[in-house]
């Protein structure tokens, strides 16, 4: 960081505030046409003859004397002074370089030129008069389609506004739909978890003819992948013994991977083990 000390007050602080300073207690210099301060003639110099809106020039055309303001200057360009100065100078612009031979001719000269330049005048008015409705007429048409412009942009906003609106609105709606399909298939999971604990919880007796059927279901996606699948508990009768049914998957890697059904039956504990014989004198057989 620079430091640097005031040549005009005791003022010292940062080279980077330094300029701000001058601005605030050293603008001695004063623009007289828009009242504006500066602190460097450079600066001021600068302001006053390339900058300033308001400040005045002179006509650079001879005989055309006095001071303009510069925002004016292109009206009086077309004043009738003005054009009046530039036709005497074009005039005797023609007279120097056609070096005319004596002064009788002056005079015809003179009035054939200015007639001249009348009727040249006159055509270009007449040509202005024809273009004007023309000029009219496109400016008319770019007022009206400049309004166009503005209503079809209006309509642009609306709709892209609309079409926000309705975006989140159908993304609120996929979520609140995905909302309720994980809900439902939450739900069917637990419909499925609670059939099966009825199942495994429920006990069930041998048929009549003595003979008890379960149904093991795999999914389509289940096939090719490792399971375990339990029975309910059943009885041999209302007093009998309880057993479980269980069928899983075996796979055994030391031949060739193979994969093998494996069926275990459970004899469980029951409530009328004392009045039963054990071990379980009975044969069992399994059809599959």
């Amino acid at each position: 960081m620079i430091k640097i000390d005031c040549h005009s007050c005791s003022w010292n602080g940062l080279y980077n505030d330094y300029k701000e300073h001058l601005g605030q207690q050293h603008a001695y210099l004063q623009c007289s046409d828009c009242c504006e301060h500066f602190f460097s003639i450079n600066l001021y110099e600068e302001h006053r003859q390339e900058i300033c809106e308001y400040r005045s020039i002179l006509c650079e055309l001879p005989g055309c004397m006095g001071l303009i303001k510069w925002t004016n200057i292109g009206t009086h360009y077309l004043c009738d002074t003005h054009q009046k100065m530039l036709l005497e100078v074009i005039i005797q612009y023609i007279f120097k370089h056609k070096r005319l031979p004596n002064k009788s001719n002056c005079s015809a000269t003179i009035t054939s030129v200015v007639s001249d330049m009348k009727q040249e005048l006159i055509t270009v008015q007449e040509n202005v008069n024809i273009l004007l409705p023309e000029v009219e007429c496109s400016l008319n048409n770019c007022t009206r389609l400049k309004s166009e412009h503005d209503q079809i942009k209006t309509t642009c906003d609306n709709l892209i506004q609309q079409k926000n609106t309705v975006g989140k609105m159908i993304k609120d709606d996929n979520e609140k739909v995905n909302k309720c399909i994980q809900e439902q298939n939450d739900m069917e999971k637990q419909i499925d978890d609670t059939k099966k604990l009825q199942l495994y919880t429920k006990t069930l007796s041998l048929d009549t003819d003595s003979t008890m059927t379960f149904s093991f279901i795999k999914h389509p996606h289940e096939i090719n992948l490792p399971f375990s699948i339990y029975s309910s508990q059943f009885k041999t009768s209302i007093f009998g013994y309880n057993f479980m049914l269980r069928i899983c998957s075996t796979i055994i890697s030391g031949n060739e991977n193979q994969e093998y059904l494996s069926i275990y039956i459970t004899l469980l504990r029951g409530e009328f083990d004392q009045i039963l014989l054990y071990p379980f004198p009975y044969n069992i057989y399994l059809c599959l």
